[in-house]
């Protein structure tokens, strides 16, 4: 049976918190959306994560590990994952959980009326528990004013929060026209989505930072320009609507 849910969480050396955190997303899809898809892609991690995901999911037929060395970003792993999903919808999800599973039904709800929804963190009704360092707090800021002078996007009070929701056709489409692997994959996507005139909402969500982040500030940095840099200029995006 065609899964009615894709949910794609990618993971690089997240022995720990995914560890500690996938059987509670079996237990709450299991509940929440019984026919569903769960695809954890391990993004050429060096410690035990493929290991547990599979110890985890061995006796679930809805589960599944894609693992391939070495890694590659974030980007690629989403990638991975949507192209190689089946269902509609299609939602990513960050392995630290750090926005609860039971934002779900609420995102799926708005996803009714738009092709994309995506979690923010940035609009006033957003429930943000714990707040990211401030050195993080101001790379943020830096970031968003040289996305928007090259990107633009400025509508989107959050292009980075990992929790966001695409009908399934329109997911695997975008993303088989992605080319950026690493943290800016969102901004391409959404540059890409916006080129297509599809309905994109944002969506405040209940969010707390967790500790762990695999982002080095200095890689990042060069990384980031790089890649907004890419996504403005050198890639060449047809500016037609997506089947919907």
């Amino acid at each position: 049976m065609k899964p009615l849910l894709s949910i794609i969480i990618p993971a690089y050396n997240e022995e720990q918190r995914l560890g500690l955190n996938l059987g509670s997303v079996l237990d709450y899809l299991k509940t929440y959306s019984p026919n569903y898809e769960l695809i954890i892609v391990d993004d050429g991690s060096t410690d035990n994560t493929a290991k547990i995901v599979t110890q985890t999911i061995a006796k679930n037929s809805r589960a599944q590990l894609i693992t391939y060395r070495p890694n590659r970003g974030k980007g690629y792993a989403v990638r991975a994952g949507v192209l190689a999903s089946h269902g509609d919808p299609v939602l990513f999800m960050d392995a630290d959980l750090s926005t609860p599973l039971e934002e779900i039904p609420r995102i799926l709800r708005l996803l009714k009326n738009a092709d994309i929804v995506i979690g923010s963190r940035g609009l006033s009704n957003t429930k943000i528990s714990k707040k990211p360092p401030l050195h993080r707090q101001a790379a943020s800021f830096i970031f968003d004013q040289i996305k928007y002078f090259l990107v633009g996007l400025r509508r989107f009070k959050d292009t980075q929060c990992g929790f966001k929701v695409f009908r399934g056709p329109i997911a695997r489409q975008l993303f088989a026209k992605s080319q950026i692997d690493r943290f800016m994959f969102d901004v391409e996507i959404l540059y890409l989505a916006e080129q297509a005139g599809l309905r994109i909402r944002e969506m405040p969500v209940s969010w707390a930072d967790m500790p762990g982040s695999k982002v080095r500030f200095w890689e990042g940095v060069v990384n980031m320009f790089r890649d907004l840099w890419r996504i403005r200029y050198t890639n060449k995006y047809e500016q037609k609507l997506l089947d919907k």
